[in-house]
């Protein structure tokens, strides 16, 4: 439904159609007293998406009905934020003058454009979640990227060249999960980002002309907002494609929001290898932030360590988990800091204790300089600052020099307090609009014009006294509404007392009202006092504003420690509280530990959690092939020790009793079995192409932790193709690093015969009374059994199946051939009679049965006590 031609339409919806037409992207939500409201396309849309009534508006000048629909001013906020979450963009459009004293039509004009990278209304937002804004330019070879959270001011940039910088972009995009992104329009996007059906092509979209991503203007334009003459000092002088994405993402949030972005206040330069790189894959399947059963936080290491008492803090600690550090010195500084902090139970209490009273500073500073702060917000932002010097005095006795130096930049300016304090009430309304924000005392004007208020109303009220005696009226009142003003009521009884000098104003049921000259003129000095102090007190909290926002830098310092100290006491609270222990860190091979723990597992398990060890490296083997029965806990061994590998790197103490962590890299995993239908992909294809991504990104220093591989397909196929990559890991230690290899095809235990470096695990289980018992112990040497009908009768599967996969098991283990040398998968234990008579047989079912778990018994790992229970079982199943 198109817009009419301008003659047709009222001088209000050409008003419209003219804002419309300067943002055709975007709904256009268009102020009109106490309501926004949207027409003709835009309210058909809107109505659909927000549930809403669809209406029609007056007919316009030819006649036709205009659609409209409309939502209250107050309740503006949770629509906006409903559309901007189906990948709405929302101009608002306000009244930028009085109504009252406009002529013709009000004035109004668009103040801030709000898409789903630049939503800023805390209700809109997670607090422990980033909500960046991601820019790409790409080039024929380099690949430049920004990330802008415009609710902080957090920004930094990558670039990367050679044909690995899509997928280089692809772990980042995993980890920072932007809200939005900006490309150049007719740019060539790769598959994952371009095709809506992938997880990654849902981002809200935005294209922009190319020259938006220019990289000369956008250092020009970056130097100009830092006010530095290089990028240099912000390590991305040289790289183009990445100033060129930094300028276009940094124009975009200020043309959108109308405002210079104040707290936008550094640039970060992230470069390959900075971070220990994990996939999305591996970010999966660990459950690092997000579990594998509704995409939620319950069930995961962050569910698990998340103790922060502040909102940046938490946003710290999950920046942590997801990009943990991977070099020695600083991961070493964590460590000490937590080692401190841990052991300092008191000072860790104070700590936090004092955390519990600051709200989330870089979003407070955030919506301050981008002009949407209400005065809540710098009341929260003062009372914020004046709890941070007592965190600083709770650890500054600590030694350890991270710590040390986030207490040295714990330095809040409470002289922003002091001015917040100064100028606004201790419990102000919700908005400017709402009125008594500002303190008595702070403004002579605004003092003047309250007395006046409260003065004239005063002396209306000694009006109404003397009017009463004047006139002998009893009953006389007066009184106030928005039509009248001030008027004098009379009942109906009394008219005839009215004095001459009473000017009748309107006739009601019950009597008459008048006004007098008196009267009016006090109305009058009262009224243009209440507007005039609600002007002059929205004009002192936006002086107010501003030079809070002049302190955005000083906030942002603060608030950067704050959030550091708050994540290493709580690592220290929960590693306390957990057993955690400090791992060895080092650039070595090795990889160790002790009784470790999967730290979600053992939260959640009602039981007992069993722990194991591990040894890789360094003189032992580096590829490890781990064989054993189903749900024996092969995959849950994988997992813990990846995440106490990250833990580690993270700056974390671990779940374990000792451990020894040589720097890794990278972490990748192939757990699980998944498919993508609409990409018309099976499962096996699904895991080849993870597969071959984890053998052409590995290096030495990788950790890979591969199960089930080639379980996809025929066993013979499966087998070869586990057997090629198991042997290609160990053969090239560039091509792949510390390898755990869980799988069901225990013929991969013969590659420690054959190959060094490659040793075998298995998980012990132990048979008892036809039933599999799950030890979940970690144990040296390979096994040969997976007990998989055993789980599949534990699953239910009908008892004449089981039975009968049994049989064909006893077949396979015996290798029955049939004339052409096949297997005999067919045979039955239960004779057949043949024509004429009946079969003999040796032994019948049960005794070939006995039998053949009298073989299966492992002598070597019974007790004489179990022995004979055994014994005594097998013998009652003889029994006639």
């Amino acid at each position: 439904m198109s817009l009419a031609t301008n003659a047709a339409l009222t001088p209000a919806m050409q008003q419209y159609q003219r804002m419309k037409a300067e943002h055709p992207d975007a709904l256009l939500f268009f102020r009109m007293g106490d309501f926004y409201e949207l027409f003709f396309e835009d309210a058909v849309v809107a109505s659909r998406a927000l549930e809403i009534a669809l209406t029609s508006r007056a007919k316009d000048r030819d006649g036709a009905a205009i659609p409209m629909c409309g939502v209250p001013y107050h309740a503006g906020p949770s629509y906006l934020a409903r559309l901007v979450r189906q990948g709405f963009r929302v101009a608002l459009c306000e009244q930028v003058e009085d109504p009252r004293t406009a002529k013709g039509v009000v004035r109004r004009e668009v103040v801030r454009v709000v898409t789903p990278g630049t939503q800023l209304d805390a209700s809109a937002l997670e607090a422990g979640e980033t909500a960046y804004l991601l820019a790409l330019a790409p080039g024929e070879t380099t690949l430049g990227a920004a990330w802008l959270d415009a609710t902080t001011g957090d920004f930094f940039v990558s670039e990367w060249e050679g044909p690995g910088r899509w997928d280089r972009l692809r772990d980042e995009v995993g980890a920072t999960r932007p809200r939005e992104l900006l490309v150049p329009r007719g740019a060539e996007l790769p598959t994952w980002l371009a095709d809506p059906a992938q997880a990654e092509g849902a981002i809200p979209r935005t294209s922009l002309d190319e020259a938006a991503f220019d990289p000369r203007s956008g250092r020009r334009d970056l130097t100009v907002h830092f006010g530095v003459a290089s990028l240099e000092a912000f390590g991305c002088e040289a790289l183009r494609r990445a100033a060129g994405a930094a300028g276009a993402v940094l124009r975009y949030v200020r043309e959108t929001q109308k405002r210079d972005l104040a707290h936008v206040t550094s640039l970060r330069t992230r470069h390959h290898g900075d971070g220990l790189v994990i996939d999305g894959l591996t970010r999966r399947n660990l459950e690092l932030v997000e579990n594998l059963s509704d995409g939620g936080r319950r069930g995961t290491l962050l569910d698990v360590l998340d103790e922060t008492t502040t909102a940046m803090g938490s946003r710290l600690l999950r920046e942590w988990i997801l990009r943990p550090l991977v070099h020695v010195e600083p991961v070493q500084d964590r460590l000490d800091a937590v080692e401190e902090l841990a052991f300092r139970t008191v000072e860790r209490g104070r700590l936090r204790e004092a955390f519990q009273g600051v709200q989330d500073l870089d979003r407070i500073v955030g919506r301050v300089t981008l002009g949407t702060a209400s005065p809540r917000d710098l009341v929260a932002l003062a009372r914020s600052l004046r709890a941070l010097p007592a965190a600083a005095q709770a650890v500054d006795a600590c030694a350890a020099p991270l710590v040390r130096a986030q207490v040295k930049d714990l330095d809040p300016p409470l002289d922003v307090a002091a001015d917040v304090e100064g100028t606004l009430v201790d419990e102000p309304p919700a908005t400017v609009r709402d009125g008594g924000l500002v303190r008595d005392g702070v403004d002579p004007e605004l003092d003047e014009l309250r007395r006046m208020s409260h003065g004239g109303r005063t002396t209306i009220a000694a009006i109404e006294e003397r009017e009463r005696s004047r006139t002998g009226i009893a009953s006389l009142k007066v009184r106030f509404n928005r039509v009248f003003g001030y008027y004098i009521e009379v009942s109906r009884s009394n008219l005839a007392l009215v004095p001459p000098d009473y000017v009748r104003k309107q006739t009601i049921a019950g009597g008459e009202r008048f006004v007098t000259p008196e009267l009016k003129e006090y109305e009058e000095k009262v009224l243009r006092a209440d507007e005039r102090i609600l002007e002059r007190e929205a004009e002192i909290f936006d002086a107010l504003r501003g030079r809070v926002a002049a302190a955005a830098r000083a906030v942002q310092s603060t608030s950067r420690a704050a959030a550091v100290l708050d994540v290493l006491a709580t690592l220290a609270e929960v590693s306390a509280r957990y057993n955690y222990v400090k791992p060895r860190i080092g650039d070595s091979d090795e990889l160790i530990y002790v009784e470790g723990r999967h730290p979600v597992m053992e939260r959640v398990l009602s039981e007992p959690f069993v722990a194991n060890d591990l040894k890789m490296g360094e003189g032992s083997p580096r590829v490890l092939v781990l064989t054993g029965p189903n749900m024996g806990g092969k995959s849950t061994f994988l997992r813990q020790t990846a995440l106490i590998v990250l833990m580690a790197q993270m700056g974390c103490f671990v779940p374990a009793r000792e451990a020894k962590v040589g720097i890794v890299d990278r972490i990748f995993t192939r757990v699980g079995a998944t498919d993508h239908i609409l990409r018309g992909q099976s499962t096996f294809m699904v895991e080849m192409e993870e597969t071959a991504h984890i053998l052409r990104h590995a290096t030495a220093r990788s950790l890979l932790l591969l199960d089930e591989i080639g379980r996809g397909t025929a066993t013979f196929d499966g087998l070869s193709i586990a057997w090629a990559v198991a042997e290609h890991i160990a053969r090239d230690p560039k091509a792949g690093g510390k390898t755990l290899f869980a799988t069901h095809y225990h013929e991969l235990t013969d590659l420690a015969a054959d190959l060094p470096g490659v040793g075998n695990l298995h998980v012990s289980a132990r048979e008892w009374r036809d039933s599999v018992v799950f030890l979940r112990k970690i144990e040296p040497g390979g096994s040969d059994r997976s007990f998989g009908i055993h789980v599949a009768r534990l699953a239910g599967l009908p008892a004449p199946v089981v039975a009968r996969a049994q049989e064909i098991l006893r077949n396979l283990e015996r290798t029955e051939f049939d004339r052409e040398g096949r297997p005999r998968l067919a045979r039955s234990e239960e004779p057949t009679p043949p024509e004429g008579g009946r079969q003999l047989a040796l032994f019948g079912g049960e005794e070939e049965a006995v039998l053949e778990d009298l073989r299966r018994l492992d002598l070597d790992h019974l007790t004489p006590l179990q022995a004979l229970a055994v014994l005594d079982e097998l013998r009652k199943r003889l029994k006639p």
